[in-house]
């Protein structure tokens, strides 16, 4: 494809959402969630903040720290009052006050979020200690019927859309089959306290070794549902494409891919001149990270990592390599390989045509004075 027939692809993907947008979202969004389409009362928290990756230096994130990514405004919601509803294609569709969830089986564990449109060596990542009430039992509880195919959550935010000015709700929707085989909760803490209202209070969805889009924050509705859910944020939002022999392609942005992320390369003095320490993080949405390997030639020869044991397979290890070079300018290639086999890419793939999913190779320069 020619750079004029991509801008021309580009334009007609942005067209096709307009009209998407005028033509029936309202109607859908609606449609998830009777009611008032607006923005919720009051002011919103911070929506959109990185973690400053440089600082990494220890396992857990602090909530304060922990990147922030939202689309609407951030609801008010009063625990009192709080429902979720649990429906859909389903025979026993139910409701859970915040009371009832300490009683249904629990779930408590470390996962790794990355935000799917985190580039690399970007800071919308992070790792926190979650707990609350599990998911998948939650959701057999209301038997869904035979031909149910996903389950679609819905947030209690809403409002116009950043890029195109029509009434929306944030939902998302997973496969069943998936949801079946995580470790998911309906979360109310974070790094044992209460969940903050820009995390998702009072109930977020949880879903480890997904991306940080499936991970619905101030989460009000489950809905089992017999078709693929068409949602505003599910085909006009995070949707990735990728040219092939076939022709232009959607990309699938459900499971964390392997990644390797560079904090920082600091000198160690004690140990002579040219001596160094590379230290950062790797994770693989549902995968143990088996291997990290560092170059300190632009990738042409490779040293193993030391790891820190893995805590479970959907949150990250951290990992360190000292090296010794001598003056002059050096590239840094950070390299993870999880337990599937599955290695980083050294580079970009030219073929990936939106800005999700970004998992090829870290590179980093330094300089040694001479």
């Amino acid at each position: 494809m020619s750079s004029f027939d991509r801008r021309q692809f580009l334009a007609a993907v942005s067209r096709a959402a307009l009209v998407a947008a005028g033509a029936g979202l309202v109607r859908r969004s609606a449609w998830a969630h009777p009611g008032k389409l607006g923005v919720p009362e009051g002011h919103s928290a911070e929506k959109i903040r990185g973690y400053v990756f440089e600082d990494l230096d220890s396992f857990i994130t602090p909530t304060d720290q922990f990147f922030l990514r939202s689309h609407l405004e951030i609801p008010r919601i009063d625990p009192k009052t709080f429902r979720l509803q649990i429906g859909g294609w389903v025979d026993r569709p139910y409701t859970l006050a915040l009371s009832d969830l300490p009683h249904l089986p629990k779930e408590a564990m470390p996962a790794t979020f990355e935000c799917s449109g985190s580039p690399v060596g970007g800071g919308m990542v992070g790792t926190a200690e979650w707990s609350g009430a599990s998911l998948w039992p939650a959701l057999e509880r209301a038997r869904p019927r035979e031909g149910a195919v996903e389950v679609v959550m819905e947030g209690a935010d809403a409002g116009l859309d950043e890029l195109v000015p029509v009434p929306v709700q944030y939902a998302r929707s997973v496969p069943l089959a998936v949801v079946k085989k995580l470790p998911g909760m309906l979360a109310t803490t974070m790094n044992g306290e209460t969940l903050r209202p820009e995390h998702g209070f009072p109930v977020r969805a949880l879903l480890p070794g997904l991306y940080g889009v499936e991970n619905v924050k101030w989460l009000t509705r489950l809905t089992v549902v017999k078709e693929p859910y068409r949602g505003f944020y599910q085909t006009q939002r995070y949707v990735g494409f990728k040219r092939t022999t076939r022709g232009v392609q959607m990309q699938e942005i459900l499971r964390q891919r392997v990644k390797s992320q560079i904090a920082r390369i600091s000198p160690r003095p004690e140990a002579g001149k040219g001596a160094y320490r590379v230290h950062g993080a790797a994770w693989s949405g549902g995968r143990e990270i088996v291997q990290v390997e560092v170059s300190v030639d632009g990738g042409k020869r490779w040293g193993k990592t030391d790891l820190t044991p893995a805590r479970n397979a959907y949150s990250w290890v951290i990992w360190s390599h000292d090296f010794t070079v001598g003056p002059g300018v050096h590239e840094v290639v950070a390299r993870a390989t999880d337990t599937s086999g599955q290695s980083q890419p050294l580079d970009r793939d030219p073929a990936v045509l939106t800005g999700y999913v970004n998992n090829w190779c870290q590179r980093k320069s330094f300089t040694v004075p001479g």
